[in-house]
């Protein structure tokens, strides 16, 4: 896909410097040789310009203003992020949810800007809500949800977006117990795929979410549960080895990458790896 993407670019670029000539023309017109030409009066000289003196000459130029920083700040530190979260999901899990930053005077106060502690990765599974899961609120999560928790480049875009202009410091990717795209890309790779998704995009899913399907171990007790979280820390790679920004993050110690398992059935988040140079 970012072949593609660079491709395009390339094209566009092509496409734009070949305009460039066009575009002079039309600005300045096409003259006609036959109309006579008036002659040009001649311009008055400008004076003379005194010459520097050697002081001013001897000063260096004036360096550019820096461009004004665009990065936000960290919200807190990876590890506050992750106790956050656990925190919360026990809570969910204990039936002792709070419920918080969820009245009107949040919503005023997280109108003109947001400041998401965490980044949440997950499927579009509509029994996997990430604010209810780990109890939080307006303005405490930045949530992206793909079936299949896969990453392509818009998912990776929209990370470093959050990482970069929101300082968000984690970044979990969860995946969840019988996820349905994962258990048809089980199925396709088994020759069982169903014939209703010919002529639909969901192979495009499937191609992402195969290469953690295909690493799961030939004596697994529970071949969809295995590929689930493989599947997971498959997209938590993706994401610190596609995006060399968050990487550096990663590796100076103020970003965190992990992948975890929602259970349907209990409600609990199990981190199953993290991701951390």
């Amino acid at each position: 896909m970012a072949d593609l993407c660079r491709r395009r670019l390339m094209w566009a670029l092509g496409a734009g410097l070949a305009a460039l000539p066009l575009h002079a023309l039309a600005e300045g017109g096409i003259e006609d040789e036959a109309t006579p030409k008036p002659k040009p009066k001649p311009r008055p000289k400008a004076p003379a310009k005194p010459a520097a003196k050697p002081s001013e000459a001897a000063k260096p130029a004036a360096a550019a203003e820096p461009e004004a920083a665009h990065a936000a700040p960290p919200s807190v530190t990876p590890e506050a992020a992750m106790t956050r979260l656990m925190e919360g999901n026990a809570r969910y899990v204990d039936g002792r949810a709070t419920h918080p930053n969820a009245d009107g005077a949040r919503r005023v106060a997280v109108s003109s800007a947001q400041r998401p502690f965490a980044t949440i990765l997950t499927c579009a599974d509509s029994r996997v809500a990430p604010e209810l899961i780990f109890d939080q609120g307006l303005g405490d999560l930045f949530v992206i949800r793909v079936a299949g928790n896969v990453v392509d480049d818009a998912v990776l875009a929209s990370i470093e977006y959050a990482a970069l202009h929101l300082g968000s410091t984690l970044v979990m990717v969860l995946g969840h117990e019988r996820c349905g795209a994962v258990k048809a890309t089980l199925d396709a790779l088994a020759g069982r795929g169903d014939p209703t998704d010919r002529d639909t995009h969901i192979g495009a899913l499937a191609a992402l979410i195969t290469p953690a399907a295909q690493a799961v171990p030939s004596d697994a007790d529970d071949r969809l549960d295995a590929a689930v979280s493989l599947n997971a820390a498959h997209a938590a790679g993706e994401i610190f080895a596609g995006s060399r920004t968050l990487r550096t993050r990663v590796l100076e110690g103020k970003l965190r990458i992990v992948a975890a398992r929602y259970d349907l059935d209990d409600g609990r988040v199990t981190p199953t790896r993290a991701r951390q140079a």
